[in-house]
């Protein structure tokens, strides 16, 4: 028996995996539970999907960061719902799970809108399982034409992307520079022309959260490299062989790249929580109401600017420091010290259009754009990325595609099985 004090943290993702590593070397017993052994550098998922990195530089495994982490246990096992009353976690191939403080950080999945054949016949992009899934259908795709050029005007070789903020832009344009570099040399017998990488985007303009130059800015990036932007249009129907736009006109494409929106993870849905925007509502301390001893974070909680007009984004500088933060406030709490309320530090946000484009917005309003915002944004996610390891790794890859125009991740994994759902 003990009277440490078990704190079990549901999702290893940044704010599940920050808190346990803040708690580290504390008078507490820490439970991590994550469906997968590794944890997910998601701002660059896209990079996966596009063969400019391999998904083990995206993905690191949990283990490999607590080996010092004697009071931090790790268990592979999906969650399947929670009991407050009782303080207890159901997981997968296991007995319940007690707690005397739980910090759900279980993300999102991506949101169909309850659009018909989404959820059957687009590609998600949010899981590193949904990039190399993309990824392989991406090459088959182009196989497939090299051996049958008559597909490409059933749309084998029509990308559509469906959603305007960072990740629809990053994966546009990420693929356009795939198709025209490696791809042309890969399949020299195929008319690169007659492939169209289609950006779909419901509002007037893309990425809503950045300056209006910012999005002139991509905008105009995006179609000077190609890419056929549709605004102000919406998907009301995606099919196996097209997709249907509000205005009734139907695009020929066999790839849909889902970037339109996500929604609370399944089992956050379960729990007898009123949700805001599928997100769970928490206090300033991000506990939950009713239950001090219950944390949400990450994508999946709605956390409240300061102000408290609007809620946080959900992006990996947020679920970091909240992560964090809950980690320092249990200290306290243990210490019988006082809490002070979250306080998010705003670094600016920005996004990657391609090779020496991108975009950035800085705390005050200013705006950096063009290659100093690459070499900007990618030492910011170089600093994020776990490990030496993948830092290096990504370093290394990014050099090579920047002078040789190559990408070098471009394999297909389990081809039977990926023919299969192709077919």
């Amino acid at each position: 028996m003990t009277d440490r004090k078990r704190i079990v943290i549901l999702g290893a993702g940044f704010g599940g995996l920050f808190c346990s590593l803040k708690l580290a070397a504390q008078p507490v017993d820490v439970i991590l539970i994550d469906r997968n052994d590794f944890h997910t550098f998601q701002p660059l998922i896209y990079q996966v999907a596009t063969g400019t990195l391999d998904a083990v530089t995206v993905g690191h495994p949990v283990r490999d960061l607590l080996h010092k982490h004697k009071n931090v246990t790790f268990h592979v096992a999906k969650v399947l719902d929670v009991d407050f009353g009782a303080r207890e976690v159901h997981v997968s191939g296991m007995g319940p799970v007690s707690y005397d403080y739980l910090v759900i950080g279980l993300g999102s999945v991506a949101n169909d809108f309850g659009i018909p054949g989404v959820a059957d016949h687009a590609f998600p992009l949010y899981t590193l399982d949904d990039a190399v899934r993309l990824r392989s259908h991406v090459l088959l795709a182009f196989e497939a034409a090299d051996k049958n050029p008559e597909l490409i005007e059933d749309g084998e070789l029509t990308f559509a992307i469906v959603g305007g903020g960072p990740t629809g832009i990053e994966t546009a344009g990420a693929m356009v520079e795939l198709i025209a570099t490696s791809l042309a040399e890969d399949f020299p017998n195929l008319d690169m022309a007659q492939s169209r990488v289609v950006l779909i985007q419901r509002e007037s303009m893309l990425l809503p959260p950045f300056d209006p130059k910012l999005q002139a800015y991509a905008e105009e990036t995006l179609k000077d490299r190609g890419v056929d932007l549709r605004l102000n249009e919406a998907v009301t129907e995606v099919n196996s062989t097209h997709l249907v736009l509000d205005s009734g006109e139907t695009i020929p494409a066999r790839t849909v790249i889902w970037a339109g929106g996500l929604k609370s993870n399944p089992v956050v849905e379960k729990l007898d929580i009123d949700l805001v925007r599928g997100r769970i509502p928490v206090s300033p301390d991000l506990s939950i109401a009713d239950h001090p001893e219950v944390f949400a974070v990450g994508d999946c909680a709605a956390v409240m600017s300061e102000d408290g007009e609007r809620a946080l984004p959900q992006l990996a500088s947020v679920a970091k420091q909240a992560g964090e933060y809950v980690a320092g406030s249990i200290k306290r709490q243990l210490a019988d010290k006082p809490v002070k309320p979250f306080h998010y530090s705003d670094r600016g946000i920005m996004a990657t259009i391609g090779r020496r484009a991108a975009v950035i917005q800085m705390p005050g309003g200013h705006t950096i754009t063009g290659t100093p915002a690459w070499a900007a944004w990618a030492g910011v996610h170089l600093a994020l990325l776990s490990g030496a390891e993948s830092r290096v790794t990504a370093v290394l890859d990014w050099s090579w595609s920047m002078f040789t125009h190559q990408h070098r991740s471009r394999i297909v994994l389990n081809r039977d099985e990926e023919e299969d759902q192709s077919s």
